[in-house]
């Protein structure tokens, strides 16, 4: 049998996927000894068809799983003898089964996509839509017999976006924080961490001038389906605390000292204090000025959001 999974959205593929592995495990090959993953990226031609052709290990057919193989830049060698095979297949439960998998979207114009898309197992997983991410992040919590208030669900959406792999570890860290119900304080408490994280290396970026890594980020966050608004709100914050502590440079030199008078943990000060130093204060009262301008033209522009961030971080 021939299964092709492709899309953006690589957690549902993937999970698809282990739900096939596991079903094999299951009814032809409990100990596991005929499942084969390839790299597709790198195979060669005599990689795959010595993987198709050698007899399972105690068990009548084998699973193949060849990932990412539009990425491997000698396709074009071997694509012909692929789909030739590929052709040749009847496509059954008694036939070894074989999956590709693509995590994203390949070129719909070569030969191996259409030959591929033309079975019954394909589908593309594209990136959920807000109300269907919605229903997921609730589903996954119901199933660990917990539930989550809408406020919270809207708050973990904004801190990490449509990635169903962090959200996946993020839910599975809450689930099982949580007596019963999460709330708005235990997203902050729980997630917030590595929110801060992304945006004291964006603010690193900036403070380097290095703007191509700034950029990266932003675009990251953005495509992830981080609320924009919400990103420039924790920019906003952390330049304003920046600002704070060089205003305090000549009181407070150590970390305890900006934590006291910031209100922030001490590990967080010691960020703040040490990226205060890479600005000058004329310079980041000019960035904070921007800031605010970025600020109005997401409220009132129709202009995409990433030509706005990119705008102002190229002023930078």
């Amino acid at each position: 049998m021939i299964f092709f999974y492709y899309g953006e959205d690589s957690f549902r593929a993937g999970q698809k996927i282990n739900a096939i592995v596991n079903k094999f495990r299951d009814k032809i090959d409990p100990g596991g000894h005929n499942i084969q993953n390839l790299d597709g990226e790198t195979i060669k031609a005599d990689d795959f068809f010595q993987a198709v052709s050698v007899m399972g290990f105690l068990a009548d057919k084998k699973l193949i799983v060849v990932k990412n193989i539009f990425n491997n830049k000698k396709l074009k060698d071997f694509q012909d003898s692929l789909i030739n095979f590929l052709q040749k297949q009847k496509d059954t439960p008694d036939e070894n089964y074989i999956v590709f998998w693509q995590t994203g979207k390949p070129d719909t114009r070569t030969k191996l996509y259409k030959a591929l898309n033309k079975f019954k197992f394909s589908e593309e997983f594209n990136k959920l839509s807000s109300n269907e991410l919605n229903k997921w992040i609730s589903g996954q919590v119901t199933r660990a017999g917990k539930t989550i208030k809408p406020s919270a669900l809207n708050l973990l959406v904004n801190y990490v976006g449509n990635d169903l792999w962090q959200l996946d570890q993020e839910i599975n860290k809450l689930v099982n924080y949580v007596a019963a119900e999460i709330s708005e304080d235990d997203i902050k408490t729980l997630v917030q961490a590595k929110i801060d994280d992304n945006i004291f290396t964006l603010i690193d970026a900036l403070g380097n001038k290095d703007r191509s890594l700034a950029l990266k980020l932003v675009e990251e966050k953005i495509n992830a389906g981080v609320n924009s608004q919400y990103m420039l709100t924790m920019i906003i914050r952390q330049f304003r605390l920046i600002i704070q502590a060089k205003a305090l440079n000549r009181q407070a030199t150590y970390p305890g000292a900006v934590a006291q008078a910031l209100k922030v943990p001490p590990m967080v000060a010691n960020k703040i204090l040490a990226q205060s130093k890479k600005y000058e204060l004329a310079q980041l009262k000019d960035i904070y000025r921007r800031l605010m301008i970025l600020d109005e033209k997401l409220k009132t522009t129709s202009q995409q959001d990433k030509i706005l961030f990119t705008q102002m971080i190229n002023n930078i």
